[in-house]
C-alpha cells in the first residue's frame, strides 16, 4: 500500500448529507437572464425596496453568494442579506432561536427533516411554482401532498467505484452497467482479487454509515415509497412481520456479506480510519465503496487529477429488482419561505428561488463554487465533480429512488451499533434482525 496523504476530516462533516464548499470567483449577472429570472412578478405585488433574509445552515456558503448580492439588489430592486447559525446549533435549534426572538428569517436553508417538523406551521406552500416541473416536483419536501420544501442540494448513495483503479486492474474497460445482480459483483471482485487487488471493497465503520445509510436501504426498498416504509415500521412494531423473513432485509444482507468478504478493513472492521478509507478508494487501494457523492471533497484531494470515479447502485439477487437499477436520492438542504413574511418579501422570496434555478450566475455559484450537485434539470453538477456528475446522471435518467426521513433521531447510533456487531462477527442474522426488531417494539 502506497503511503497515504493524511488529512482531517471533521465527523460532523462526515455524519450527515451536506453541501460542500469549493473556492471559485462569481460571475456577472446577465442582464436578459436575470430578468427573466428575477424580474417578472407573477403576482401584482411591488418587490423594489424590499429586504429579504437566509438563513443559511452550511456555514462557510454565504462567501460564494454575498459577492452577487450587489449586482442582484441593481436587477431587481431587492436587497437580500445572508446570515449563518452559530457554531454548535443544529439548524432546527437555529430557526427556533429566530422565531423566539420575532427574528424570523425569510428564507431558511433547512435539513428535510427541519422542513418536516416545521412545514404546517411556519412555511409557505410552494406549489405551482415555475421551477416545480424543473426537478423540484421531485426532490422538494412534502407534508401531506403538499410542497414545502425547494431542494437546494442533491445527494446519493449507493456503491462507489474509482474506474481508473479497477481497469488499471483488469487491463480493460470496466461498464458499471455490466453489474445488475449479486452474482455480478462477486464475479468482478473475484477478477479484482485474481489480478492483484486484494481486498477490492471498503466498508466504513461509522454508525451513521451503516445505521443511517445502509440500513436506510431496508425501509426504502420495501416498495420505493413513504408510506410502504411506515407500513413496513409498523408490522415490525406490531409483531405482524419478522425481520429474519423479510426478503428485503435478506437480500440487502446477503449483499452486505459479500462487501464484508471482500472488505480491506476486514482484519479489524471496528478499527478502520475513516480518513484511510477515502484514500485507500481515492489512490485505487480499492475499488468499491458503500458511501456517497458528498465525499467528494475529500476524495478529490487524495486522487490523480485524471482519475475517474463513479456511482452504481447496491447490487443485490432479488428476481426482477428494479432497486439493482436505481441510487438513493434526496434534496440534502431546502429551502422554505416563512409564510408570515409580508406579501412583497414572499414575492421577492419566490422571485429568489427562481433565481437559484434559471439564472447563469446563480448556478456557477451552486454547482461550481459550491460544489453542490443541482436538483434541477436546469443545470448540471461541476465537471471537476465526478461523483456529483456520476448521481446527477441518475437523477437526470429518473433512475433515483426517495430517502426516508421518518426514522427517529436514535436509529442510527442504536440500530448502527447492531450492524457494527455483525460487521466485527459478534453477531448472526437472526440476532441481527432481532435487536433490530426490539428497537422498534420500543418505539410502540
Amino acid at each position: 500500500m502506497k503511503l497515504k496523504k493524511m488529512v482531517s476530516l471533521g465527523l460532523a462533516t462526515a455524519m450527515v448529507l451536506s453541501v460542500t464548499a469549493c473556492g471559485g470567483g462569481s460571475k456577472s449577472l446577465d442582464k436578459e437572464t436575470s430578468s427573466a429570472a428575477v424580474g417578472s412578478s407573477v403576482e401584482d405585488v411591488s418587490t423594489d425596496g424590499v429586504t429579504i433574509s437566509i438563513l443559511n445552515t452550511k456555514s462557510g456558503m454565504e462567501k460564494f453568494f454575498e459577492p452577487a448580492f450587489g449586482e442582484y439588489k441593481e436587477k431587481t430592486g431587492v436587497t437580500v442579506e445572508m446570515s449563518s447559525i452559530s457554531e454548535g446549533d443544529s439548524p432546527y435549534e437555529a430557526i427556533q432561536k429566530r422565531y423566539a426572538a420575532g427574528d424570523a428569517p425569510t428564507l431558511a436553508i433547512m435539513d428535510c427533516n427541519d422542513i418536516v417538523s416545521l412545514a404546517e406551521q411556519k412555511a409557505l406552500p410552494l406549489d405551482g411554482e415555475k421551477w416545480v416541473a424543473d426537478g423540484g416536483d421531485k426532490y422538494g419536501v412534502k407534508v401531506n401532498g403538499t410542497l414545502y420544501g425547494f431542494p437546494f442540494s442533491l445527494e446519493g448513495r449507493g456503491l462507489l467505484f474509482n474506474r481508473t483503479a479497477i481497469e488499471k486492474t483488469l487491463g480493460k474497460k470496466f461498464d458499471e452497467k455490466s453489474i445488475q445482480t449479486l452474482d455480478d459483483f462477486k464475479a468482478i471482485c473475484d477478477e479484482l482479487v485474481a489480478a492483484g487487488m486484494e481486498k477490492p471493497v471498503c466498508i466504513s465503520k461509522e454508525d451513521w454509515s451503516l445505521g443511517a445509510h445502509y440500513l436506510g436501504l431496508m425501509y426504502e426498498e420495501q416498495d420505493g415509497t413513504t408510506k410502504g416504509a411506515d407500513a413496513f415500521i409498523q408490522s415490525i412494531k406490531d409483531g405482524s412481520q419478522k425481520l429474519i423473513d423479510n426478503s428485503r432485509f435478506n437480500s440487502l444482507f446477503d449483499t452486505f456479506d459479500v462487501l464484508m468478504k471482500y472488505n480491506i478493513n476486514g482484519d479489524d472492521p471496528l478499527a478502520a480510519d475513516y480518513d484511510m478509507d477515502n484514500a485507500n478508494f481515492a489512490e485505487g487501494d480499492v475499488a468499491f465503496w458503500f458511501n456517497g457523492n458528498w465525499v467528494w471533497e475529500v476524495v478529490s484531494g487524495f486522487a490523480d487529477g485524471d482519475a475517474e470515479f463513479g456511482m452504481m447502485p447496491v447490487v443485490q439477487n432479488t428476481k426482477d429488482d428494479e432497486f439493482n437499477t436505481l441510487v438513493n436520492a434526496v434534496g440534502s438542504k431546502q429551502i422554505m419561505i416563512d409564510k408570515s413574511a409580508s406579501p412583497e418579501q414572499i414575492q421577492a422570496a419566490k422571485d429568489f428561488l427562481n433565481w437559484l434555478v434559471y439564472d447563469e450566475t446563480a448556478q456557477d455559484i451552486i454547482a461550481n463554487q459550491v460544489m453542490a450537485v443541482p436538483c434541477f434539470n436546469t443545470f448540471n453538477a461541476s465537471n471537476e465533480n465526478k461523483l456529483g456528475q456520476a448521481l446527477k446522471a441518475y437523477a437526470d435518467a429518473n433512475l433515483t429512488f426517495d430517502q426516508y426521513n421518518g426514522l427517529p433521531g436514535d436509529h442510527w447510533s442504536t440500530c448502527g451499533a447492531f450492524v457494527q456487531k455483525y460487521l466485527a462477527g459478534k453477531s448472526d442474522r437472526a440476532a441481527l434482525a432481532a435487536d433490530l426488531e426490539e428497537y422498534w417494539k420500543s418505539k410502540k
